[in-house]
């Protein structure tokens, strides 16, 4: 099994891709709030190399929040959940458009 986080800001789109997922057959996503780095370092005048770290965001709203999606997935659905979110999102490799990675599950109780 893995776990697939999906972080995007196009809170818009959470409810389309939650409906993908479920059309594609997955099940048992969840949805939290996130917010990216140049927010949580908005305030923080104080510290060594935020000039530096606002630099490399630029392009980053600090007062936009986002979405992380996770959902645990067998193997053999990997790439169809992959598929599903991309139908939504469009190019994940377009700058801001989202991060989709997958993580090695070890083990999981009450999962199906």
């Amino acid at each position: 099994m893995q776990l697939l986080f999906l972080v995007i800001k196009r809170v818009e789109l959470v409810d389309e891709i939650m409906h993908a997922l479920a059309s594609a057959g997955i099940r048992g996503g969840t949805c939290i709030d996130s917010m990216g780095m140049a927010k949580s370092i908005s305030d923080m005048d104080n510290l060594p190399m935020i000039g530096v770290l606002r630099a490399l965001l630029s392009g980053e709203d600090p007062d936009q929040k986002g979405k992380t999606i996770f959902v645990a997935v067998h193997e053999d659905q990997v790439q169809v959940a992959r598929n599903a979110i991309v139908s939504v999102t469009g190019d994940l490799t377009q700058p801001n458009a989202g991060v989709l990675f997958g993580v090695p599950i070890t083990f999981a109780e009450g999962v199906n």
